[in-house]
């Protein structure tokens, strides 16, 4: 007992918080997502909530990371059977700030920003392709025009191997 009160003594005069760490999960989608990729996205502090939703009738889901109660990302995939249509990405880009095309580490085309990102990547087979609408959301978001790079790194990450998860590639 006097270890206890101990403890709780030397945490009210050290200042310490009741928050917890927030712990980068493995995993986000259904897919393992590396720690390096996605805890630049994350706030420090908070539980960490993580939501998936396939979606009814069309290939997809929706997947939602959450930390402290704030959402952090959301994610919408959907995949189609079917040739893209033509696209002309300086529009996709201007909802996010400081958006453009960048180049991607897998074959496809994104407008990545620092809060968002639209990613449309092909299929190895077929006339198939992915698309992914992704939101960021929160205090690791940056406005600057070097912000997207954070969330670039963790679309070279994540689309290619949610686009196997869905059998778009090998």
């Amino acid at each position: 007992m006097a270890a206890l009160w101990c403890t709780a003594a030397m945490g009210a005069l050290a200042g310490c918080s009741t928050s917890t760490h927030a712990t980068v999960p493995a995993d986000f989608c259904k897919v393992p997502v590396p720690k390096a990729a996605l805890s630049p996205l994350m706030p420090h502090n908070g539980s960490v909530k993580q939501t998936y939703y396939a979606f009814e009738g069309q290939p997809g889901a929706g997947c939602t990371l959450s930390v402290g109660g704030h959402k952090v990302l959301y994610i919408d995939i959907q995949r189609y059977d079917r040739a893209p249509d033509p696209a002309d990405w300086k529009p996709k880009a201007t909802p996010h700030k400081y958006a453009a095309e960048r180049a991607v580490s897998f074959p496809g085309h994104a407008a990545i920003g620092s809060d968002g990102a639209v990613v449309r990547a092909t299929c190895t087979s077929g006339n198939a392709y992915m698309v992914f609408g992704i939101y960021f959301f929160g205090d690791r978001v940056e406005h600057t025009p070097t912000g997207y790079k954070k969330l670039q790194r963790f679309v070279n990450d994540f689309v290619p191997r949610e686009t196997k998860k869905f059998h778009c590639t090998d």
